[in-house]
């Protein structure tokens, strides 16, 4: 970096940004394949609650993430062989992006529940994400009204604490929360089919 710092700021915080599109299109087949080949039906009908296959697609899909993470952490080797980066912020920092993994997961898997095309699911999942991306630059650009209520629901005000090496139990419970309605919405659409 042009400022002589030990820091992957900058390379996960773009890398929490191409999720936004990487992710929607890794969930895209979770549920929608399962609908168009009619296997989805045989899921719901199995000795098998709903919220347990949701939460194992879910899970799936983070464990994939966490392999996908896994792989840049070349960098913080490369990091720590020239230079002497602080650890506990590089810690926490992937911690913001597993949380992030989380998050997108959710809600690409949300939109995979409501359509059986493979990629309007993945379409709809980054439509679902981008607003939350957004809405931090657009705070900037909106009366003292709006802007708390913008920075609240936006996604990187909520990464930057991360990226400084700090863990806010706040930004902990809008992932949480995040993550559940995303979860219930994809459990109420999943109920809504099977009474159709």
């Amino acid at each position: 970096a042009l400022t002589g710092e030990a820091s992957l700021r900058v390379m996960l915080g773009n890398l929490a940004i191409s999720l936004i599109f990487v992710l929607p299109m890794l969930t895209m087949g979770q549920l929608a394949d399962e609908q168009r080949g009619g296997t989805l039906e045989l899921l719901m009908t199995a000795p098998l609650s709903l919220s347990s296959l949701i939460l194992g697609k879910w899970l799936a899909s983070v464990a994939l993430c966490v392999v996908m993470l896994a792989g840049t952490l070349l960098f913080p080797w490369i990091l720590g062989w020239y230079g002497e980066p602080d650890w506990g912020v590089v810690f926490t920092s992937y911690v913001g992006l597993l949380l992030c993994c989380a998050a997108f997961c959710a809600a690409g898997l949300f939109a995979s529940s409501l359509t059986d095309d493979q990629v309007a699911g993945g379409l709809v999942g980054i439509l679902l994400l981008l607003p939350f991306w957004l809405m931090g630059s657009a705070a900037n650009l909106v009366g003292e009204r709006w802007r708390s209520t913008l920075e609240q629901l936006a996604l990187l005000p909520r990464l930057r604490d991360f990226n400084r090496g700090i863990i806010d139990t706040g930004d902990l419970a809008w992932f949480v929360g995040f993550v559940f309605v995303f979860l219930f919405l994809t459990f109420r659409t999943l109920e809504s089919r099977r009474w159709r």
